[in-house]
């Protein structure tokens, strides 16, 4: 089984192993989906192949043949009204358009895995649906969804606001998540396709609701290698109110704040070997690449970004499995060609973590964690705040997960986080959560 973000703390290589797996649960049969998606995600990419300056809309019978780029102000003009039914369709297939007046095409993307789940041969298919929820109680909403993705399988540098902004007050937040797996074999080799959705919702601040969306693939090479990829898309993440660059004093009025929002892609992927001679130890080699996009009052923090790492997992008995991981990662942001601004948010980035799972029953397991993370900004500009300085981060976790039964199983957990940049001021965030979560 595909393993996503907040499912489990194990990797998404799974060992192979002469003995059984702890938990074994029933596939969930689907018959054939339905011909209209199939026609439509070859429609799109045969549209796209054929004409990649053509926008096509599902939805429509017309599609307006004009460059991308002019799209949404051409169509606007002419039509107003059918555009904005197309934007509404666009957000919801996670189309959009950035401020740099790049547009994003991934509808043929997301059309592309969407498709190879329901192309798979059904009589050899299987499918398996997990849906679930988490309940928290966080101590500082603005460094929420941050702490929570601090991992070695997640987006331990997601962004967060300045320190001297952070402190937003205390919040519960909901976090629904579904996602849906397919096995099948290629070559006569296991294969696995996912596709996950997860959200947070907090109840007070409301202005931090965002979602994301995860799709992996896993083939296993040979009976001791896999290869795995994996694609995240995390739109307009708003990380809170912030000071405008430049600042202008010059009339005594205080700088203008405006919203900081990101959007978040990347691409990971990865080959997991396990090690001769000892079955339940694998050595992962892992890399990603990924873009940072902000909005237009902050464009000078777009970061791209690139990432190598190597995790080792072991598990010396049947009840206790250890893992470890170290990545490297380098960020550039355009603010380095923009020394005006002086905020040039370019990094460097070691990040270390330990994880120990421990089972204490058949049905009750402990999960713990402990991660140190140093950022070391490599601005060089005069009068930047971060010239010279480093950014540190601890964090530790537990979770304790009981399987009530073979389709339920409940889940509870706490976990702690302190950063501080060595020119501001410490910040701790404080997370409890209690979570069940359903497979089929």
């Amino acid at each position: 089984m595909l393993i996503f973000e907040n499912e489990t703390r194990r990797s998404t290589f799974p060992m192979q192993t002469g003995r059984p797996p702890r938990s074994s649960f029933p596939a969930l049969s689907i018959g054939n989906p339905s011909l209209t998606l199939l026609e439509w995600v070859y429609a799109t990419a045969r549209h796209r192949w054929r004409n990649p300056k053509v926008v096509p809309d599902m939805f429509n019978r017309e599609s307006t043949s004009v460059p991308s780029g002019e799209y949404l102000h051409t169509h606007r003009n002419d039509t107003r009204r059918k555009d904005r039914r197309g934007q509404r369709i666009r957000r919801l297939l996670f189309v959009r358009r950035t401020h740099a007046g790049k547009t994003a095409h991934l509808p043929f993307f997301l059309s592309v895995l969407i498709g190879g789940l329901v192309v798979a041969s059904p009589s050899f298919a299987e499918w398996t649906v997990i849906g679930g929820s988490n309940i928290y109680y966080t101590d500082d909403a603005a460094l929420f969804s941050s702490t929570r993705r601090l991992s070695r399988n997640q987006d331990p540098t997601q962004p967060v606001i300045d320190s001297l902004l952070a402190n937003q007050g205390d919040d519960v937040v909901y976090e629904p998540m579904a996602h849906i797996t397919r096995s099948f074999p290629i070559l006569g080799r296991s294969t696995q396709l996912g596709v996950r959705g997860q959200g947070f919702v907090f109840t007070n601040n409301t202005q931090f609701n965002h979602g994301s969306l995860s799709v992996e693939a896993s083939h296993n090479l040979t009976s001791s290698t896999t290869l795995i990829m994996r694609y995240f898309f995390g739109p307009d993440l708003f990380l809170g109110k912030n000071e405008v660059r430049p600042f202008d004093e010059s009339d005594g009025n205080p700088p203008q704040v405006k919203n900081e929002e990101v959007t978040t892609n990347y691409w990971a992927g990865g080959i997991g070997q396990q090690i001769p001679g000892v079955d339940d130890a694998r050595i992962i080699l892992y890399g990603r690449y990924g873009l940072r996009d902000y909005d237009k009052p902050f464009r000078q923090r777009d970061t791209r970004f690139w990432t190598i790492g190597t995790h080792m997992e072991w598990a010396p008995s049947q009840k206790v499995e250890l893992a470890l991981g170290y990545h490297y990662e380098r960020g550039l942001a355009d603010g380095r060609k923009q020394p005006e601004l002086q905020d040039d948010t370019s990094y460097f980035n070691h990040f270390v973590t330990g994880e120990l799972e421990y089972e204490i029953t058949e049905r009750l397991r402990l999960e713990m964690g402990l991660h140190y993370e140093f950022n070391g900004w490599t601005t060089g500009i005069q009068g930047d705040e971060r010239k010279g300085q480093h950014e540190n981060v601890i964090q530790g976790d537990i979770i304790s997960r009981y399987q009530v039964n073979r389709i339920l199983q409940v889940s509870a957990g706490f976990q702690g986080s302190h950063r501080k940049e060595s020119f501001e001021k410490g910040l701790k965030n404080l997370n409890t959560w209690l979570g069940a979560r359903l497979t089929f």
